[in-house]
């Protein structure tokens, strides 16, 4: 039996200027007197993985007459700096990282950046004439490790079955191998011994469409004991206990 998601990615902004400037600077396109650029961060699309890949949306304003961005772990950007300071930095992402190509004025441009497996930093650089303006976004892919085969004991769909278990290297974080539908994988974030599952899409019903599932849990011996709320656009199929026995090591 298969069918679960990911973590639901709302498309959100996570970043912070490198420079001194007002709120509006860069988003009010002919008023700057500085080139500067914004980075906008979304789930990356069908055919990508969310928790390692993702969407960038670069915006300029007018006075931007090139831009170019460098995606790299954020130790290595901070040792980068301490060393050489954050003008050299700007530099360093013109010279070595990607122009961006459709960016000149008041223009935007997507990029999709993949494969990130730990704490990143994605620095943009407007440039106009010998003048560099700097903004930067983080992200944290994140390592799955196979942690082995579980057991799944599920009221919603009155079944036991197998699943495969994944544990993050970065925390207590266990990520449950398409257990409902294909392609959907079940997220369960532990803290001690409570358990936290955000909202996420577990499974397609033949006539309500998605169904999410939400709730939370407790840790006893081996066991994730879950009361999960499985949701759809016509209302609730109410609350389900769930366990998990996680594998034997």
């Amino acid at each position: 039996m298969r069918k679960y998601i990911n973590t639901l990615f709302m498309g959100l902004l996570i970043a912070a200027s490198i420079t001194s400037c007002s709120e509006e600077q860069g988003t009010n396109p002919g008023e700057d007197s500085r080139p500067a650029v914004i980075i906008y961060q979304y789930a990356p699309g069908e055919g990508y993985n969310a928790d390692n890949d993702i969407k960038l949306r670069i915006s300029a304003n007018s006075q931007t007459q090139e831009a170019y961005y460098l995606c790299e772990l954020t130790s290595e950007k901070a040792d980068f700096i301490e060393i050489n300071g954050e003008a050299a930095y700007m530099d360093q992402v013109t010279e070595k990282g990607i122009k961006l190509e459709e960016i000149s004025g008041t223009s935007n441009q997507d990029v999709v950046v993949t494969g990130l497996i730990g704490d990143y930093t994605i620095t943009a650089v407007a440039v106009k004439g010998n003048t560099k303006t700097a903004f930067e976004s983080s992200f944290y892919g994140i390592q799955w490790d196979v942690f082995g085969e579980g057991t799944y004991h599920s009221s919603m769909f009155n079944a036991t079955f197998a699943v495969e278990v994944r544990k993050a290297a970065h925390a207590e974080w266990y990520k449950l191998i398409e257990p409902f539908e294909e392609g959907k994988d079940l997220v369960i974030k532990m803290n001690g011994t409570n358990a936290a599952i955000e909202q996420q899409y577990v499974f397609t019903d033949s006539k309500y469409g998605a169904v999410y599932a939400e709730g939370k849990g407790v840790l006893t011996d081996n066991n994730i004991n879950m009361t999960l709320t499985f949701t759809c656009s016509a209302g609730s199929f109410g609350e389900k206990q769930e366990i998990l026995e996680l594998p034997t090591k």
